[in-house]
């Protein structure tokens, strides 16, 4: 499960070490989070992602806002939405990585106000709606080996931090992302696959952001700087797009074409080779 996708200020952060921590000197300049929530926490399943959760919270005014939560009452993860980029905000709609749909979890709202007041909730759990459980990653045994997995990243259009490294998307991990720094439409990422491959499909699994942005529709390959491929539908991880091709390439560059603007960028970019070469 991904715990390093938080981006918050220094202030929020003090305030989820002592919660964390429990110290009652950290507690006592805590107010509390209702003084400041302007709608009911909601929390419903990814419909683009078998085995993410989803939570959305509105406040009267813009904060730094964070959910701690997890399966006992230490929690353990937290995360916030990456549509802050350092600011406030008062539409906090939050993905919750490896939250299972019908699982029961304990969490707590913490936030941080532009005058630097900090707020937290008790500590409430939430419940996911039933779904389909986790997503199975059988892309080889349908299609071919994923040649692109582990492929050296050689250029990248931006990253939104190291934590969201262009590398992500090769990784072979559906819990990692690759995010651009709000490159919308004209985000890329070229990989060298060390030799000349061929290549009989590909799929683009788009990263995408609770409140729609960030989507990727469609997308271009580039082969060893020559020809542009292309448009290609992009999929996810509940629906992935096998493209069927047939070239042979070293360097692939994969283009995102339409989008919903953002920080755009993918879970995972495969390059399958033709399944009976795999199979031999």
């Amino acid at each position: 499960m991904r715990k390093a996708n938080l981006i918050i200020a220094a202030g929020a952060f003090a305030l989820i070490a002592a919660a964390c921590s429990g110290g009652s000197d950290g507690e006592a300049s805590v107010r509390p989070f209702s003084e400041v929530q302007a709608t009911d926490a909601t929390f419903e399943n990814d419909p683009t992602f078998p085995g993410r959760g989803i939570l959305r919270v509105d406040t009267t005014e813009p904060m730094i806002c964070a959910i701690v939560w997890g399966e006992t009452e230490d929690l353990g993860n937290f995360n916030n939405s990456l549509d802050m980029n350092g600011t406030g905000i008062v539409e906090h709609n939050v993905m919750l990585p490896g939250a299972e749909a019908g699982k029961t979890y304990f969490y707590r709202l913490q936030g941080s106000a532009a005058d630097g007041t900090l707020y937290q909730s008790e500590l409430l759990t939430f419940t996911l709606p039933p779904g389909d459980g986790t997503p199975t990653d059988d892309a080889a045994a349908e299609h071919g080996v994923n040649v692109a997995e582990g492929a050296t990243v050689i250029e990248v259009s931006s990253e939104f931090s190291e934590s969201w490294s262009g590398a992500n998307a090769f990784d072979g991990d559906l819990n990692t992302e690759w995010s651009s720094a709000g490159d919308a439409d004209e985000a890329f990422v070229t990989i060298d696959l060390g030799s000349a491959q061929e290549i009989a499909g590909v799929e683009f699994l788009t990263r995408s952001m609770a409140d729609g942005s960030a989507t990727t529709e469609t997308f271009f390959v580039v082969v060893d700087d020559g020809d542009r491929l292309g448009p290609f539908v992009a999929g996810n991880p509940a629906n992935p797009v096998l493209n069927e091709v047939s070239f042979t390439g070293q360097v692939l560059r994969f283009e995102v074409q339409d989008t919903t603007g953002g920080n755009t960028g993918a879970i995972e970019i495969r390059a399958f080779a033709p399944l009976a070469m795999s199979d031999g």
